[in-house]
């Protein structure tokens, strides 16, 4: 499989919550500044004080988690954009292309590792940053009960 071109505005794996009309979720064009506060109202102030140590440990920790899909959660894709429902909740969200193929790595089969180096193959962006993206998306997806992360 060939390397997708890296679009700075696509690599971010945008989710939206179309269901709950007085929350407001990141555009496709939010800015890091923008995503990173959204990325503070859904985390727990334990999460947040992880991140802010930045701390190496938690980091390799995490890569030999393994995300499994919510067996309450149906999707499907059109287009390259998944949209996820969450039967549970009857809450719907949206992934873009990038979201959509980490969405799709997330069988629970395989790490974050082994996720993050397929990733790595199919896009043309710094390694650091599809991690970096990777983590967050998985993040919020475990948050809203669209996945579970099991620690090895």
């Amino acid at each position: 499989m060939g390397r997708q071109p890296f679009i700075t505005a696509d690599l971010r794996p945008d989710m939206t919550v179309e269901s709950d009309p007085g929350h407001t979720s990141p555009a496709g064009s939010s800015t890091t500044a923008q995503l990173a506060e959204a990325a503070r109202a859904v985390l727990s102030e334990a999460e947040q004080q992880q991140i802010e140590r930045g701390r190496q440990d938690t980091r390799q920790d995490l890569l030999s988690a393994v995300p499994r899909p919510n067996p309450d959660v149906q999707g499907t894709t059109l287009d390259g954009e998944t949209v996820l429902l969450h039967l549970g909740t009857g809450r719907y969200y949206t992934l873009n292309r990038v979201g959509t193929a980490m969405w799709d790595a997330c069988t629970g089969t395989q790490s974050l590792q082994a996720i993050h180096t397929i990733l790595c193959g199919r896009f043309d962006a710094p390694s650091e940053r599809i991690a970096d993206d990777l983590f967050a998306l998985v993040t919020h997806l475990n948050h809203e009960g669209l996945l579970t992360i099991e620690r090895r």
